[in-house]
């Protein structure tokens, strides 16, 4: 496999999994870590180690302890300076390069050498779903993968989120929502050719409402104005959790809030560049209809307004609620808060080329749809604290699955049926 892709699959795996121990992938997890860290530090100065070790464990699921060999990598691959020893680090000083450079430097690292079962199975299995959703006999038959090993990467996958495992009429299908359906039109061609009218009209309304947040669209089987049937609901939850509508979530106190977004409209699959692009901007897209449906004071009239106005100045004005509204930005090193006055702070981009691409793809989502600024009851509000974390679509979806009752609507389960049997 090329070793770009390795290093691609290995960050995959690592986002994927999160903080669930996975000994069988150690090489692949420390790799993807090393991934994970140098897209959040891209662009940014000097870092004081201390600082790096809280926020690797809270943001980017990078145990300390698991954070010097990650360290080392970088160093390395000259991704990164140090300031200290090797022994005693004080700072790192960034200088990963923009765009694709980085998956491809990161996979002629010699940690991706001699890789073990395990992670050569998972990397084919990832490879083969990277194409199309599988049957799984038709993959274990033509893989040459021990039985034993074979069930447990698909295991640990489908426990994840990585994998998927669809039962369908005597054949089980395995599906990726890291990489199935990343292009809109194919995706909504296949449901149309399989007869889910709900899969279509599920689609349609999410596309041209991007963003809107599941619990709202649930509770008042509306979005954006647009009434839903019991048919559609139902399906629009139902591709939630299998991770076909992009689900990022925002974490706060007890409670998370998950945000509906279409695969990514193109005729091109996202690799993980594009996909971490795609996460930020479903993240601005996330923070601006949380402030308009969830706000904690004073509600948000006009997102697109917002963010052309982000994109043509490079700030927003200062604001009481701008702090729990963007801190996920900041976390996802989108752009800064800045105190102006007590409790008033301003949201500022950090402008590199990644974000830039962000921004201008957020602008597009809210751009295809209607953002009727509805009324919503108060029941549908949630209190927001400050303590905020965004979670990722593909976690997001795994852990949507385990929260809430898998749809038993006989409908949505049919019409998802005769979509997996087109593999």
């Amino acid at each position: 496999m090329e070793k770009k892709r390795i290093a691609e699959f290995a960050f995959d795996i690592q986002s994927g999994l999160g903080r669930t121990d996975a000994p069988e992938f150690d090489k692949l997890r420390t790799a993807g870590m090393a991934a994970s860290l140098a897209v959040h530090i891209r662009g940014l100065g000097e870092i004081d180690y201390e600082v790096l070790r809280k926020v690797c464990d809270f943001y980017f699921d990078i145990p300390s302890y698991a954070l010097k060999p990650v360290i080392d990598i970088l160093v390395d691959i000259d991704f990164i300076d140090i300031i200290g020893t090797s022994h005693k680090i004080t700072k790192i000083i960034p200088k990963v390069p923009h765009f694709g450079d980085l998956y491809s430097t990161l996979g002629n690292h010699h940690s991706l050498n001699d890789l073990n079962e395990h992670e050569q199975a998972a990397l084919h299995i990832l490879g083969e779903l990277q194409t199309q959703p599988q049957n799984v006999d038709r993959l274990f038959g033509t893989s040459g993968i021990d039985a034993e090993v074979f069930n447990r990467c698909v295991s640990i996958g489908e426990t994840n989120g990585l994998v998927r495992s669809h039962r369908v009429r005597g054949k089980t299908i395995l599906t990726s929502p890291i990489y199935f359906a990343d292009s809109l039109s194919e995706f909504a061609d296949l449901a149309a050719a399989s007869g889910s009218s709900d899969i279509g009209k599920a689609l349609d309304v999410i596309k041209r409402n991007q963003g809107w947040p599941l619990s709202v669209a649930l509770k008042q089987q509306e979005i954006g104005g647009v009434k839903l049937t019991n048919d559609v609901s139902n399906m629009i939850h139902k591709l939630a959790q299998e991770g076909i509508l992009k689900p990022p979530s925002i974490k706060f106190s007890t409670k998370q809030e998950s945000f509906l977004f279409t695969p990514k409209p193109g005729a091109i699959r996202m690799d993980a560049a594009n996909r971490d692009i795609y996460e930020r901007a479903m993240a601005i897209v996330a923070s601006v209809r949380k402030g308009q449906l969830l706000a904690d004071v004073t509600p948000i009239k006009w997102p697109l307004s917002i963010l052309r106005a982000l994109r043509d100045v490079g700030f927003l004005k200062s604001n009481s609620d701008a702090f729990s509204q963007y801190q996920n930005l900041v976390g996802l090193r989108v752009g800064y808060l800045l105190e102006i006055s007590s409790g008033r702070w301003q949201f500022h981009m950090r402008k590199d080329p990644e974000n830039q691409a962000a921004l201008d793809l957020a602008i597009k989502l809210l751009e295809s749809g209607d953002l009727a600024g509805m009324e919503l009851n108060q029941d549908a509000r949630i209190a927001l604290s400050k303590d905020e974390k965004y979670i990722q679509s593909v976690v997001a979806s795994a852990e949507l699955r385990k929260r809430e009752q898998q749809v038993t609507d006989q409908k949505a389960a049919y019409e998802f049926e005769q979509l997996m049997l087109k593999y």
